[in-house]
């Protein structure tokens, strides 16, 4: 008696297990890419996803969704709609897709792409299927991953910068002052100059986690503003110690 239940109860989670499918959920690095590169990753899925639910899925039954973050608006389109045939401003930090389809090999697509997280999710009846789109999505988002972004990265380097900034500040005035070592008024310039960049910089927009561009800037100071911006950050770190030693060899 025991057996039989047991076994039936096996039998039910293995029935349970088959009607839920397979899901793929997978985290992505800091996105910078261009409204047709966006494209031509969605033209993919929505092929990929025809092909795998086959000709007889009828399109009633499917429902596509996608929605837009423009100026802390977000905007729902009912429809499969691509990122270049929308009226955006230059630049947009959240996008969104999403794929239903009820009791098919590839029943639900999730691409969400913003700020603070980056996110893939494939679920279905065919894990093989629901395997390949995953890494068919991740593999092409991967190509335009940058190595620093979002809010995470953001707050953590803007606490540590400030600190050290502010810190290296306060010391150094005080070594100008009190050694009357005027020649090493760098060490509080650059400290200071570092503080402005990182509380003044919108670094939101330089370094984002998400970001779509409709249009690239033919102009290559705002191209390259964020790695500018970097560059200048790491310029006022490198002035303190070299301000110093400067002062040292001169005395």
């Amino acid at each position: 008696m025991r057996l039989a239940v047991v076994f039936s109860i096996c039998v039910s989670f293995t029935t349970t297990s088959l009607c839920n499918g397979a899901q793929e959920i997978r985290d992505l690095p800091p996105l910078k890419l261009g409204a047709t590169d966006h494209d031509a990753i969605l033209i993919k899925t929505h092929s990929f996803i025809e092909s795998a639910n086959g000709p007889e899925a009828g399109e009633g039954s499917s429902r596509e969704t996608v929605k837009v973050g423009i100026e802390r608006q977000e905007i729902e389109i009912p429809h499969f709609s691509l990122a270049s045939s929308l009226a955006f401003p230059n630049e947009i930090f959240r996008f969104s897709y999403t794929y239903s389809q009820p009791d098919k090999a590839i029943s639900s697509v999730t691409i969400d792409l913003g700020d603070s997280s980056r996110q893939i999710s494939v679920s279905g009846e065919s894990g093989d299927k629901v395997r390949a789109l995953s890494n068919l999505l991740a593999n092409e988002f991967q190509r335009y991953s940058t190595p620093v972004g979002g809010t995470k990265f953001r707050r953590v380097a803007g606490v540590c910068l400030s600190m050290l900034f502010l810190t290296s500040l306060m010391i150094s005035t005080a070594y100008c002052l009190k050694n009357r070592r005027y020649k090493a008024l760098g060490m509080p310039i650059s400290s200071a100059i570092g503080f402005l960049l990182v509380l003044l910089v919108p670094w939101n927009r330089f370094l984002p986690g998400f970001v779509l561009y409709q249009r690239y800037s033919p102009f290559f100071l705002v191209r390259h503003a964020s790695e500018i911006f970097f560059l200048a950050v790491v310029a006022a770190l490198a002035g303190i110690p070299m301000s110093y030693f400067l002062s040292r060899n001169e005395r």
